[in-house]
């Protein structure tokens, strides 16, 4: 049985990581308009950092979501890992928040990001 899921843990592979400082910028889109989706939120902030030069004292930068094309997926592709369901609730009430962020993918482009605490 376990031979029918190696596959799919094969096809993605670890890309790397980078670490998210999501501060008051973060939770507001560029049409000046609130987010209220998490993922959304977590675009928004390589959108700030890539695109608009709005970088946060504590983020990182990250090879992934440099295109409009590759930060659009990250409304889909994003997972909390076990441990730290509560930084979704603390985002999305304002609070600022940093976080780690594992990016797998294939073919260098990601289809799955895991969302931790990022201090310990």
């Amino acid at each position: 049985m376990l031979g029918l899921f190696t596959p799919v843990a094969q096809a993605q592979n670890y890309m790397g990581e980078y670490y998210a400082y999501i501060g008051p910028s973060d939770h507001w889109n560029s049409q000046g308009v609130r987010l209220g989706d998490f993922g959304a939120i977590l675009q928004q902030d390589r959108a700030n950092f890539h695109r608009f030069g709005i970088r946060d004292q504590f983020d990182s930068a990250d090879p992934f979501f440099g295109t409009l094309s590759a930060r659009s997926r990250i409304p889909t592709i994003w997972q909390v890992r076990p441990g730290s369901e509560y930084v979704v609730n603390r985002v999305l009430s304002g609070h600022e928040q940093y976080l780690r962020v594992e990016v797998f993918g294939t073919g260098g482009i990601p289809t799955r990001i895991f969302v931790s605490e990022g201090a310990g």
